[in-house]
């Protein structure tokens, strides 16, 4: 209620049918996300990099982590986001972009949850400190080393504006067919133990390794060593998702603008769509049947939200 003192505001007006909307709402309370995959997003690791002298005045730490969560938020795909310390075990996928800092302890957890079966991407300016800020010693990225199976030799700045390419290499394990755009930072790294997917196209590191996938025991570790574009982003997370079958809220492609997300008591899935753009956007539901909780009835196959509209729908959990 603002100064008028009265209801007939349109803010009031929304604020009341969000608490209608709400009302309809009590199977969801003390409901959770899934999360088959997690983005480490660590504070003091963020610290460590706003304080580094270099390689650039703006390091760009939560653009390169907000980059690798869109490709799987394009999907539907859950994502948690932990820090350094947090248990790696409950994750098909962990994600750790720029793990400049590494705490005692977090490279030994991470290389017995990939030999156990997980998957790890770890990107650019990874394994250069510890929690002193005292660089490592031996080569970089320091103790991430040996499960990496990469050497990072240096690190090129580029100019802003300044791009280079990344190529995939013919026949890679991940199906890459398309070039990207490398820019701001590029790593140049030797493949140890490592294979390598796709390479550079430009300038005095042409052909060196850009993305890696290393064997270690069970599971795959891989290194992205240049800043890439979102369409990297994007299809790296697409074949991420397909190889390691991670959980989807619909068996769909999902339109540009429109979020897909899930959350479950064991029993039921309560599908949340939101539609982001000002006009219409319609997505298939596939042959499941669908409860719509807000306005009520069943649906199933393709509907069509208005513009910033949305509905929760509530179905039988997918296992």
């Amino acid at each position: 209620v603002d100064h008028a003192g009265h209801e007939h505001t349109r803010v009031f007006q929304d604020v009341a049918e969000l608490g209608g909307v709400l009302a309809k709402l009590d199977e969801v309370a003390g409901t959770g996300v899934p999360a088959q995959t997690a983005i480490v997003f660590d504070w003091e690791n963020r610290w460590a990099l706003d304080d580094a002298q270099g390689p650039r005045k703006s390091k760009g730490y939560e653009h390169t982590c907000h980059a690798h969560y869109h490709g799987f938020w394009k999907r539907g795909i859950p994502v948690d986001v932990i820090n350094m310390d947090c248990d790696f075990s409950p994750y098909r996928l962990v994600v750790a972009p720029m793990l400049y800092m590494v705490r005692p302890g977090v490279a030994e957890r991470l290389e017995a949850y990939v030999e156990a079966g997980g998957t790890l991407v770890v990107t650019y300016w990874s394994g250069i400190a510890d929690e002193s800020d005292l660089c490592f010693l031996g080569g970089f990225p320091g103790p991430l080393r040996r499960l990496l199976g990469i050497w990072a030799g240096e690190i090129d700045a580029l100019y802003d504006g300044e791009t280079n390419t990344v190529v995939p290499v013919d026949g890679n394990a991940l199906g890459l067919t398309r070039s990207y755009e490398a820019r701001e930072l590029c790593e140049l790294i030797h493949a140890e133990s490592a294979s390598v997917l796709a390479t550079y196209g430009r300038d005095f590191y042409a052909g060196r390794p850009a993305l890696t996938v290393n064997q270690f025991g069970q599971g795959r570790a891989y290194y992205v060593a240049a800043r890439l574009d979102s369409n990297f982003q994007d299809d790296f997370a697409g074949v991420l998702a397909k190889k390691l079958g991670l959980r989807t809220p619909l068996d769909a492609k999902l339109p540009d603008g429109l979020s897909v997300q899930v959350r479950s008591d064991g029993t039921h899935d309560f599908v949340f769509l939101m539609n982001f753009l000002p006009g219409e956007n319609s997505v298939d539901l596939g042959n499941d049947d669908l409860e719509d909780l807000i306005d009520g009835g069943t649906l199933r196959g393709s509907v069509t939200l208005p513009g910033f509209g949305s509905k929760v729908l509530k179905r039988v959990s997918r296992k």
